[in-house]
Parts: structure tokens; sequence; C-alpha cells
């Protein structure tokens, strides 16, 4: 029988496996993404375009993992329209709330035709009466409404927000995930955005998907500011920001980082889903439904053990008659009258013949009152009932058998101290748990030795005796092997990640698209050498109620709990 030559080689060898899956059959090679980082993609953007770092500022979020990153993020720009997304959002909030509806009219206008005029065709003469409706009349007023949409505390924020109509990216990307996230709360908001100049800005050539977007266009004595912001339906929506101010070729610029971000958010998306794809189904067996189903097949089944016949359980009968407690102090009376008249008939003049015969007479008396009280001034019993008194049967279990405790230490010292010969001798049902094994992997070396290394235990109370059966209380600590999975399981993936991260497409993958073998087995050893120190958090307690049996000798009866808390499986 085998203990976890089966269980750790699936849940630890994870490079046989993940050798042989797909990486991704879409993937390709693209040198502009391959092992940079995003700071580095749109360096090399502002490079190919002649565009001045002072002149632009961008921001990129994964509405799916969370990935942010900014260029000048935090430098403000002028916006143009761009500010009449969080604007409606303010009014649109209130229509949700209730406080308003399509029809309430502003300046003479239902809400319904300022909000599709301000943001479908930019017009600012209906951004003015929403934006006054929103301060009160006061431009610094409504400049602290919106401050909380952009992620800023209206009391602390940059004096530069309160200027004009000055954003920053950060800012921006703030307000669209905002809007993206609880779309609900801003009814027909990215619905105009979705319809706005369909044909411009960052919708001029990208048309692979859709896109709502609200542009920026504004020229005044420092030159031509153009920005767009967007949210990009790409496989995992993504939010983006571009600001350009004195920039020659604005429109392109505009143009082709959305597409470049677009394609950013697909090739990251289909490399993290093919490490993601891969390491799931190379580590499908570990997840915790297969992992049982595995532990119930792994588990070694009972040997077949005899077990004790009971006796046979004689009806119930009466006790015999017992004499009278009375005897027994009639008895013991006389006896004890002879012997004090042996005592003291000398000084009264008693002959020797006389008291002699009083001591001898005495003794017999003596003897018999004591076998009065031992065997008949006990309480009546049952012979045979459950529950009876059996004085004589229990003291003679008790001097024939051992004490079993020494058995249940043998048994655990023989377990921590790898003497698997003399733990398999004392266990009744089994004569292997492959304790003993050594796994070809190193991994899985590594593992089953942390397991053999994990045994503690603690005795718990006095042994329970009954005839050739007993029980004793322990508590045993092994290494759970499940979070040891879990945790194989969650590095593995990370670093796997953190490599794909960081190396070109031809790094990672063969012709057809399958990771190098290298790869995942430099992914699963970082993993296992980052569990080697931290094996004690893994540790778990057993609370075990053993059951021994006695046959020459007390053996471990090999119960299901037993079986597999030692194995780490429990």
């Amino acid at each position: 029988m085998k203990l976890l030559k089966t269980a750790l080689s699936a849940a630890i060898v994870l490079c046989l496996l993940l050798s042989v899956l797909p990486a991704a059959s879409a993937l390709e090679a693209d040198e502009r993404f391959d092992g940079k980082s995003w700071l580095e993609v749109v360096e090399e953007f502002n490079e190919r375009l002649s565009i001045r770092p002072q002149n632009v500022t961008y921001g990129y979020r994964n509405t799916v993992t969370g990935e942010e990153h900014f260029y000048n993020g935090d430098t403000y720009m002028v916006s143009g329209s761009m500010y009449k997304v969080p604007l409606n959002m303010v009014v649109a909030e209130e229509l949700y709330n209730g406080e308003i509806d399509w029809d309430t009219q502003f300046g003479g206008y239902t809400y319904k035709k300022l909000q599709e005029g301000s943001i479908i065709h930019s017009d600012n003469d209906y951004a003015r009466i929403l934006w006054q409706h929103v301060g009160n009349g006061a431009y610094r007023t409504y400049r602290r409404v919106i401050a909380p949409l952009m992620g800023e505390d209206p009391d602390t924020v940059d004096p530069k927000f309160y200027e004009n109509n000055f954003t920053t990216s950060r800012q921006m990307i703030c307000c669209l995930n905002e809007l993206y996230t609880n779309a609900e709360r801003y009814p027909g908001v990215i619905d105009c955005m979705k319809l706005a100049e369909p044909h411009e800005y960052f919708r001029r050539s990208e048309n692979r998907f859709e896109i709502a977007h609200k542009y920026g266009f504004l020229e005044d004595a420092a030159g031509l500011h153009m920005n767009d912001c967007a949210i990009v339906w790409t496989d995992e929506p993504i939010l983006i920001v571009c600001f350009t101010t004195g920039q020659f070729n604005a429109y392109d610029v505009l143009a082709q980082y959305c597409t470049l971000m677009c394609d950013y958010a697909q090739y990251t998306t289909a490399h993290r889903e093919a490490a993601e794809g891969a390491l799931d189904a190379a580590l499908a067996d570990l997840a915790l439904p297969a992992f049982a189903r595995q532990q119930e097949e792994a588990l070694p089944e009972p040997e077949a053990s005899p077990e004790p016949t009971p006796e046979p359980v004689p009806e119930p009968e009466e006790a015999p008659a017992r004499i009278s407690p009375l005897l027994f102090a009639a008895l013991a009376l006389l006896g004890g009258g002879l012997f004090l008249l042996c005592a003291v008939g000398r000084h009264y003049g008693m002959k020797t013949r006389k008291r002699v015969f009083a001591f001898l007479m005495s003794v017999p008396l003596a003897l018999a009152a004591l076998t009065v009280s031992v065997f008949d001034c006990s309480p009546p019993a049952r012979v045979g009932t459950e529950g009876a008194a059996e004085p004589m049967a229990s003291a003679i279990s008790l001097f024939s058998h051992p004490d079993p405790q020494e058995t249940v230490m043998a048994f655990f010292d023989a377990l921590e101290l790898q003497d698997y010969e003399k733990f398999y001798s004392l266990l009744d049902g089994y004569s292997s748990l492959g304790l003993e094994d050594r796994p070809e992997d190193a991994a899985g070396r590594m593992v089953l030795g942390a397991l053999r290394d994990s045994y503690s235990y603690r005795l718990e109370g006095e042994s329970r005796v009954s005839g050739d059966l007993a029980e004793q209380d322990v508590y045993l600590r092994s290494l759970d092997l499940k979070a040891v999975e879990q945790a194989l399981r969650e590095s593995a993936r990370a670093h796997l990640e953190q490599i794909a991260s960081e190396r070109a497409y031809q790094e990672l993958c063969d012709e057809n698209g399958y990771y190098l073998p290298s790869v995942v087995q430099e992914a699963c050893d970082a993993a296992t050498a980052e569990l080697l120190g931290r094996m004690p958090e893994f540790y778990a307690d057993h609370e075990l109620t053993l059951q021994l049996i006695y046959s020459d000798g007390w053996f471990v009866r090999g119960d299901e709990a037993l079986v597999a808390a030692v194995q780490g499986l429990g």
C-alpha cells in the first residue's frame, strides 16, 4: 500500500502536467509588449509619434484585474468637455434617487434633453445650465460637488482643481471607474457616451470594440487642448484617458493611444489567462473535491483482523440468599468475648486449661466473622446483567493485561522517531501507510519529509478498559496536506504569473504555443522553496479516541480518523 506516492506526486509534480498543456492557441508574439512594462510601452509610443513628455498625460485601468497605470498621472491639464461626465453623473444620481425625473426642467429644458445635448453633442450652454443647478449658480460649488467622484476631498484637493477646468488623468480614471462599477446609479450617462462622435478621437480608427467616450477640445492662447476618456469593452473592459496640450499631431496621438491600449489589454489578458488556464488545468486534481476523491482512492483499505468473540451473556439470575449481617455481629462479638476472657481470666483466677480453650474457640469465630463480612455484606447484584458489579472479573482482567497506555505511547513514539517497523507492528488493520516510501520527485520528498517531522502527541486522561478492548483519548499534531496543497496552488500561480509578465513570448512558449517545461519547472521549484520555511503554518491538531484490541498484547486499531490524521489528510 502507498501513502502519498499517489496523492503527493499528483499534488507536487506540477511540471509533468503543465508541460503538456497549451498556453493559448491565439497567443502571438508582439514586440510592442513582449517583456515590457506598461511604462516602457507608452515611452516607446511617445518616441514613435514624436510626443513630448510634458505635452501628454495617460491613464489606464483594467476593470477586471485592477491593473492601473499612469503617465504624468497627477499633472493638471485642461480637460475641455470631459468635465461633462462627472457633471451629468451628479444630476443622473438625483434621477436615480427619485429627486427628479427625465421630464424635470432646468432652464426651460428637460433633463433628458440636457443630458443628451451636453454629452452626445457636447453643448456648452446645456452644460452651463446643469452646473449652475449643481452648484446653485457658483462654479466653485459645482467643482466641490464633483470632487468626490474624482477621488478627491473638496477641502484638501490641490487648489489647481478649482482653477478653470483643470483635471488630472488619475482623477478621470477614478471617475470612469465609479461610472463603470455603479452604472445603475447614473442612468443614461454611458448610453449617451456610446453615441458621442462615433468616428473621431478614440473612435477614429478603433472599431473592434464597443466604446463609450467623452472627448474634449479647446483652443486658447496656450494652444490646442485635445483629450478623450473612455470605457472600452475589450475582453476585460478597460478605462483609458489621454490629455494632450500643444501637441501638433493630437488627433493621431488619441487614435493610436486608444488602439495601443486595446492591444495591450488583449495581450496581457491572453497571456494571463493562458498562464492561469494552464495552471488551473494542471492543478485540477488538486481542487479540494477532486483531492478528497483522490484521498478516498489513495487511502489503503484496512486489512481484515479477527474480532474478539464475545462471551455468551447468561440469563440474569438471582444472587444466592445471603446470611443476615446480624450473624456477622454475633460471631464477632462471641469471638471477641472469648478472646477477652482468655486475656483477663488469669487475673480472676481462671484455670489455664479453660483460658486455652477460650483462645482456641475465639480464632475460628473471628475467621467466620471475616468470611461473612467479605462475601455476604456487599450490596445485592444481578449476575450477568449490563453494568453488574464483577469485581473478581475486573481484577483478573486488570492483572492479566498490561496498561494499554504503554502501547499507545510506544506507537506514537515510533511514529515520531520514524521507526516504521515498530509503528506498523503495533497497528491493527494495516501493514503500511506509505510513510516509509521515497517519492522520486524532490518536491515530493520535501513535503513527505515535512509530514514525517510534524508529528507530536499528548495523551488525554486514563485508558478505559473493558475486557479485551480499550480506548485512549489522544491529541495528535500532523501536517495538513490540504492546506499545503492550497498554498502550493497559490504560490505556483503567483510565480508563473510573475515569470510570464517579465519575459518575452518566445522565452515562455515553444513554436506550438506550449509552455516550456523549464518555465513550468521554475515556477514549481520557486513555489516549493517558498513553502520550505513555512511548514509549521500548516500543522493541524486532531482530537482522536484510539481503539485498542488485546491479542497477546495491545494493538491500535487503524480507524479512518487515525489513518487520515497520520497521513496528513484528516
